[in-house]
């Protein structure tokens, strides 16, 4: 049966950005209804749950950027306390990041560290005898040495996004399923419908629909350039405790081994920018096994568990958007790319904090809607 309901604001989009929206817009008592669409693809249970805004930030970037990444990770702790999750139920520990120096590149990470010293974190640069000792199943031949990043975090995105998906249903926050697919004007109000045949009428929406939101956006006249990039990712089991850390590497097919839970690792991703598809391929997954059996030798015996592709939504400055739209009633919160994970809870916050025309505590300009943007002109594939 069909529902029909009027709420203070609908939130477009059910990964993990849309529900932490819809988490802190519920506990400033506001009513949400949350319009899920397609699960297949969706970057929210793709990614690999690292919380690392060392590794994933660049000097090219604006200051601002590392900021909204700074504050990603910090929040994390009083985000989970706040809605009653425990670190262990999500997945959430702290760990370190050893970001190798594969030989492959004829320049040393090893200047990365200034720029980091800047931001004041953490970090020492270790010889390939260092990282030996810092990680003992490490194979020495691959790389001239790495940079050693302190407490950083990982999470699991899936449990993650399935304790937020509870929590909103025991607060009587729906999540309506099948897409948007009709929008209209209603007395100064937003009525929405979905492909079940439900009606949402709301004061404001939330557009946090991932690579989906420039077509989402199109529905109610807006322009949001967002592009998908694909990434591939493999889930092995072997021998718990094998690494100390998180192993980040920032050019080829095998960007990170991560250590989810004892015995269980999850090794990718790659960057495509031409295929649409959610299919694994045996090129990129070739890639990607050869690298992590370069890497770390003993992972030849593993054993393959899962594999699974998903979408990350790009910008072509590779920044979020993070603004209210032409239209006032609408709030835009895409664009995340590599960082949705780590920047979850923060932009629910700040989302949060737009709806209500509250100062968000941060500055969001860089992250405007309608800012200028080049074309995107990635056109090849990294993996």
């Amino acid at each position: 049966m069909s529902r029909n309901m009027r709420v203070d604001v609908a939130v477009v989009g059910d990964g993990l950005i849309g529900m932490s929206t819809a988490l802190h817009l519920r506990r400033r008592y506001l009513s949400v209804a949350v319009i899920g669409g397609t699960t297949q693809g969706r970057a929210s249970t793709a990614a690999a749950g690292m919380l690392t805004p060392a590794c994933e930030y660049d000097p090219w970037m604006p200051q601002e950027f590392y900021e909204l990444l700074r504050e990603g990770l910090d929040y994390y702790p009083p985000f989970l306390s706040a809605f009653g999750f425990t670190p262990e139920s999500v997945g959430f520990r702290s760990t370190d990041f050893t970001l190798l120096d594969l030989v492959e590149r004829p320049d040393s990470l090893q200047s990365r560290t200034e720029w980091m010293d800047k931001y004041g974190i953490e970090n020492s640069w270790l010889s390939p005898a260092e990282v030996c000792d810092a990680e003992p199943h490490l194979s020495p031949q691959t790389f001239r040495g790495a940079i050693r990043i302190k407490d950083e975090a990982v999470v699991n995105p899936r449990a993650l996004l399935q304790a937020m998906t509870e929590w909103a249903s025991a607060e009587e926050c729906p999540v309506l399923i099948g897409g948007l697919t009709g929008v209209d004007d209603e007395h100064g109000r937003l009525r929405l419908t979905t492909g079940e045949g439900d009606t949402v009428v709301a004061d404001q929406v939330v557009v946090a629909a991932g690579s989906w939101s420039g077509q989402v956006g199109r529905a109610f006249g807006l322009d949001i350039p967002v592009c998908p990039v694909k990434g591939q990712i493999v889930r092995l089991a072997g021998p718990p405790g094998l690494l100390r850390s998180v192993a980040f590497m920032p050019s080829g097919g095998c960007g990170s081994i991560v250590s989810r839970s004892p015995g269980e690792y999850i090794v990718g991703t790659s960057e495509e920018y031409l295929r649409p598809e959610t299919d694994n391929t045996a090129g990129v997954v070739g890639t990607i096994l050869s690298r992590l059996c370069a890497v770390v030798p003993e992972a030849a015996e593993w054993r393959i568990e899962e594999m699974w592709s998903g979408f990350r939504p790009m910008t072509s400055d590779e920044l979020p958007i993070l603004a209210r739209a032409d239209d006032p009633r609408i709030v835009v919160a895409t664009g995340h790319h590599r960082n949705g994970v780590l920047l979850t809870a923060v932009t629910g916050r700040l989302v949060a904090a737009l709806i209500d025309d509250e100062a968000p505590g941060l500055s969001l300009d860089r992250f405007r809607y309608g800012r200028p943007l080049r074309p995107h002109t990635r056109f090849a594939t990294k993996y």
